[in-house]
């Protein structure tokens, strides 16, 4: 093969970047499919080489198959511009993912204050009222548990009643706050004046030695809250997780509007990007995930199709 493919390689992921794509996974992947073709001995990529590597993996999901695929079949197109001798075209289509959601755990505002006050009974103390400030601003907000935990004490502007959020991928987006919020906020920060985080800069949640909340302690400490609460489960939904709480402000957002009448798509795209939704459709996703809005959404389009009554 004359075609140098490491350096085609660091070419194609070079102008990608350039243009403003992410790659998380490119690199390492392109790699690995090089070393693959490589051990073959081949001389010219194939569409068989491409299928045999998104394959390869045979325990991994369907959808990290065409992930794989997707991402060769990418650098394979530039490999075909650059030398068409060097490579076949892959075409689209040959694994498609499969998008399987997980049934959200959607919680009652009674479960909600109780999984606060029972958050309150961990030790330590400061400990207790980290966790139940992080399930209250996730219910009030419906910020990932991963961006409560991201966020510093100066991203909270009390005066102004409004958060800075950094998403996925690094954005941010400014999320306001209900007063109820602000005061819960304002009052949990100043019950940390001797911990070694101060109220003016820092992590704003803390864990049991004032430094940043860890992710996965979080976890735990929200599932200990949970089954300590004994909830009951909800036909089609596994357990209660953490993460259920930004579904439950999601899901009740669009409740409102529907009893409002407003303009549902309209509302949708505000809140993909109140949500810090890359893809809009991840938003539409919520108007199928509860019972109560599916009934909603059904008695609107049956008044729709009947028209204006005469």
């Amino acid at each position: 093969m004359s075609t140098d493919l490491r350096v085609v390689a660091a070419d194609y992921l070079r102008l990608r970047r350039g243009l403003g794509y992410r790659l998380a996974d490119h690199h390492w992947l392109i790699a690995q499919f090089l070393d693959h073709v490589a051990e073959r001995g081949a001389t010219v990529i194939t569409v068989g080489d491409a299928l045999a590597f998104a394959a390869a993996p045979a325990a991994s999901t369907h959808r990290w198959h065409a992930t794989r695929l997707q991402v060769i079949r990418g650098f394979c197109a530039f490999v075909h511009a650059c030398d068409p001798a060097a490579a076949e075209v892959i075409p689209p289509g040959l694994i498609r993912a499969r998008i399987c959601r997980r049934i959200p755990y959607l919680y009652s505002e009674e479960q909600i204050c109780q999984l606060m006050a029972q958050a309150e009974t961990l030790y330590p103390a400061m400990f207790g009222a980290t966790i139940a400030t992080m399930i209250g601003l996730i219910a009030a907000t419906g910020i990932r548990s991963g961006e409560a935990i991201l966020l510093d004490v100066e991203d909270f502007s009390a005066d102004l009643s409004v958060m800075t959020v950094t998403g996925k991928y690094g954005k941010k987006r400014l999320v306001p706050l209900h007063p109820s919020t602000t005061d819960a906020l304002t009052g949990y920060l100043l019950l940390r004046p001797t911990m070694e985080s101060s109220t003016d800069s820092g992590p704003l949640l803390i864990g049991w030695h004032g430094a940043r909340l860890n992710k996965n302690t979080a976890r735990a400490a929200f599932r200990q809250v949970a089954d300590a609460l004994g909830l009951p489960t909800q036909p089609g939904a596994a357990t209660p997780r953490l993460h259920d709480m930004r579904h439950l402000f999601a899901v009740n957002s669009l409740i409102d509007a529907h009893r409002q009448g407003a303009d549902v798509d309209a509302r949708i795209a505000a809140l993909a990007a109140y949500l810090g939704h890359v893809d809009p459709v991840n938003t539409y996703w919520y108007l199928h995930a509860s019972p109560e809005l599916m009934a909603l959404v059904t008695a609107r389009m049956a008044a729709h199709q009947a028209g204006p009554r005469r």
